[in-house]
């Protein structure tokens, strides 16, 4: 028993000193030591309060030169790459620009090794698109599409040839 009477004022002494309490008493430089603040005046103090910037804002001048175009936020997002399968290339032209994309990144190709492209292929069907759908579309990245003049072609294939006996490998 003797320990435990011994260990609780001790335990007192030290939880006081934690808390900074010491009652009435004075310090060495003769200063009065004054109570904790409450919750409530801590909280109190701890809100912050908005306050109404007056500051002029910098203007620009008539003669000031043009500010350069604003670059892009680096926390922005890529866009993605748009679903363009079944669509004509006219009709993927015209989503890129909807999408703020510029219609020069789409690259023609023929679907089929023994098919030439045309010059006028906007009517032509998308087989297919390199990236995929949902890709992101970085700055550098060039977009390859491949056409079909008949949409049914694009299911068409021997060994990449739309006409079997275009194949070298096909047997008569």
């Amino acid at each position: 028993m003797r320990n435990s009477r011994r260990l609780a004022p001790s335990v007192l002494v030290g939880v006081l000193a934690l808390a900074g309490c010491s009652g009435d008493a004075q310090t060495d430089d003769s200063t009065p030591v004054t109570a904790p603040a409450t919750v409530e005046t801590t909280r109190a103090a701890a809100t912050p309060t908005a306050t109404a910037s007056t500051a002029p804002t910098d203007a620009p001048t008539p003669t000031s030169p043009p500010s350069p175009a604003p670059t892009p936020d680096p926390g922005t997002p890529d866009p993605v790459m748009p679903a363009l399968h079944s669509k004509t290339y006219e009709q993927a032209q015209a989503e890129f620009t909807r999408r703020d994309l510029s219609a020069a990144r789409l690259t023609a190709a023929a679907q089929h090794k023994d098919v030439t492209l045309p010059r006028d292929h906007d009517d032509w069907y998308i087989c297919d698109t390199s990236p995929r759908p949902g890709a992101p579309l970085t700055a550098t990245t060039t977009v390859t599409v491949r056409l079909a003049k008949d949409f049914s072609d694009c299911t068409t294939s021997f060994n990449g040839y739309l006409y079997e006996e275009n194949d070298p490998a096909s047997t008569p």
